[in-house]
């Protein structure tokens, strides 16, 4: 399931509005739509950060599922961008563990 899709059913889960959640996240309503229905180019991984810290979600929450059902065969530029921000994730993971140490 695309990432866009997660976050829209995240919001619904939450009985939260496009507007309301837009303004949490610092972007536009429209902005939101087009994210939650796939029509957004990109996704920035700032905001892949607002949102996970918002639903108190790893960023593997929207990698790991979308990677489980790919296979090497089927590899996209979606899945790529995924599997960057699953690298992202265990490199701040890393940089939080050094900095606590």
């Amino acid at each position: 399931m695309p990432v866009g899709f997660q976050i829209k059913r995240l919001r619904e889960e939450n009985s939260l509005s496009q507007s309301r959640l837009a303004d949490e996240l610092g972007i536009t309503q429209s902005e939101l739509s087009k994210i939650e229905n796939g029509r957004s180019k990109k996704i920035d991984i700032y905001f892949m950060l607002k949102v996970c810290n918002y639903f108190n979600k790893k960023l593997d929450f929207f990698v790991n599922k979308r990677m489980e059902r790919e296979n090497e065969d089927n590899f996209d530029i979606e899945t790529s961008s995924e599997i960057i921000i699953y690298e992202l994730e265990k490199i701040i993971q890393e940089f939080q563990k050094k900095d606590n140490v």
